[in-house]
């Protein structure tokens, strides 16, 4: 392709095809806030009692779509004098231009309808922004890739000029990918299957909550349906069936979301940052440039650590509290292909020598006082109620959050090296994290009463990306820890950003 392909000087819109991108959305909208009044009608609820509500729904989506169509033609952008420039609106027309030197990223996505057109969702990442500041719903692939060549070359030669320290940093015109790993059905499959299943058997009950209270809200008195359905004798066959309904369930929601999301997954290493490409209907291609991210980790659980996977996180800048936009997940890594991300990040790195801390005892000790008195307190209001029954069920649950905390206590370490912080933690699997310290934006210690009289606190480091924190270690530690820190990063000239 020709560098001057595309003419960005003069005013360019979005495809067509983003016309058909409002009205799907709109659709979608549409669908989702009729789907309650739908049931309705089904339970036989009264259509007059729906109907107005009904009508007012589509009317407000016709004038809605109506409007984005016509803003769609007021919409357009050029490239001018180093800055990306939008011009928008019908009543309240706005000018929104970003400099080519703040931009960070520019990502693409295309689901099926994308693909099917030839065009690509694309999306503008700033510095320091939380959210997206541009977003055109579809632009030729062509369009597409000479834009972002052209705005991340002018970035260079603009950095190139203004800063040499940074010039290797920036993306070539042509970058050229090396492969990381990648996700065979096979190991897509697995992924699917080690993935957390009671999240996903969440998801079930909040669907039938969502249900229940747009079917409250509209006046159907679910309740009453309740007592239509027959009496089921709570035995251990009933028990037992409803839990393997349950974990099915929720094995096929994880697999269902695993392919959905991580279909042909690619891990890519430029010479500035990775890229990761994956998804079914809709595929997205995301970047996370070195300088942008402020910390890595990686976990696992009990059905990864028998796969041999771990997630690995990339955690990048924001400059409003993180999100999981944010956050860019590579699920089916192996130890190698963290290795090789901590190498390229970081450097070679021997964690193993690292001087490893553990956190004081009473972080465990305390909480297993305050949840003893707790189910004393609700076990003596059982017996005063003659809910005797009940307080064995409470045992449980009290047995579980203590043997949650213990074995979190016990994997909670940390250490650093001078240049890297490191902490281990987790429950059910292991978990990592790495931070480079010249990253730490503030350092707080916080103290509670228990705390501020055993001469303990917390530390907290906020970084670009959100806080780390390392609780319960000793009042001298903290400020010996705190002062290091401190020093690297008033010390260190590299940027964090």
């Amino acid at each position: 392709m020709k560098k001057n392909e595309f003419d960005f000087s003069v005013p360019n819109r979005q495809s067509y095809v983003a016309i058909l991108m409002i009205l799907f959305k709109t659709v979608n909208v549409l669908f989702r806030q009729l789907l309650p009044f739908v049931v309705v009608v089904l339970l036989g609820g009264s259509k007059s009692k729906t109907s107005y509500l009904l009508y007012t729904i589509v009317a407000v989506a016709v004038i809605s779509m109506v409007y984005s169509v016509i803003n769609f033609f007021k919409t357009y952008f050029i490239i001018q004098d180093g800055e990306l420039v939008l011009f928008t609106g019908i009543f309240n027309k706005k000018k929104m231009s970003i400099p080519f030197a703040k931009i960070q990223t520019i990502n693409f996505e295309q689901n099926i309808i994308h693909q099917f057109f030839s065009v690509l969702r694309l999306k503008v990442d700033t510095a320091g922004s939380e959210k997206n500041e541009f977003e055109f719903h579809a632009i030729q692939t062509d369009k597409a890739h000479a834009l972002r060549d052209l705005v991340m070359s002018e970035k260079k030669a603009f950095v190139s000029k203004n800063d040499q320290s940074d010039v290797i940093d920036q993306e070539e015109t042509r970058v050229i990918y090396k492969p990381i790993m990648s996700l065979t059905t096979t190991e897509l499959f697995k992924v699917g299957i080690t993935e957390n299943h009671l999240k996903s058997g969440g998801l079930i009950f909040l669907f039938f909550f969502w249900i229940y209270q747009n079917l409250q809200e509209v006046g159907v008195d679910v309740d009453e349906y309740s007592e239509e359905i027959p009496d089921v004798e709570l035995g251990f066959a009933f028990i037992a069936f409803v839990v393997a309904v349950f974990l099915i369930v929720s094995i096929m929601i994880s697999m269902v979301r695993t392919v959905v999301q991580h279909y042909d997954l690619q891990f890519l290493r430029s010479r500035s940052g990775f890229k990761i490409i994956s998804g079914l209907f809709t595929k997205k291609e995301i970047s996370a440039l070195d300088h942008k991210i402020q910390h890595i980790s990686w976990s696992d659980n009990l059905l990864k650590r028998l796969a041999g996977f771990k997630n690995l996180y990339l955690n990048q800048a924001s400059s409003a509290e993180l999100t999981s936009k944010q956050n860019i997940n590579i699920p089916g890594c192996n130890i190698s292909h963290i290795t090789e991300v901590v190498r390229t990040l970081f450097g070679t790195v021997d964690f193993e020598s690292f001087e490893m801390h553990k956190i004081d005892k009473r972080y465990f000790y305390r909480f297993t006082v305050i949840i003893g008195i707790v189910f004393a307190l609700l076990s003596g209001l059982a017996y005063f109620l003659d809910q005797t029954d009940k307080i064995v069920y409470g045992l449980l649950v009290v047995l579980y959050l203590i043997g949650f905390r213990y074995v979190g206590y016990r994997k909670k370490t940390f250490g650093h090296d001078g240049e890297l912080l490191y902490i281990k933690g987790g429950v059910f699997g292991d978990k990592a994290e790495v931070l480079p310290i010249f990253k730490i934006q503030a350092i707080e210690l916080h103290q509670s009463p228990y705390q501020f009289k055993n001469q303990l606190c917390s530390i907290s480091l906020y970084t670009a990306s959100g806080r780390i924190m390392i609780p319960y270690i000793s009042n001298d530690f903290a400020k010996n820890l705190s002062d290091i820190f401190l020093r690297k990063v008033e010390s260190d000239r590299r940027r964090w950003m």
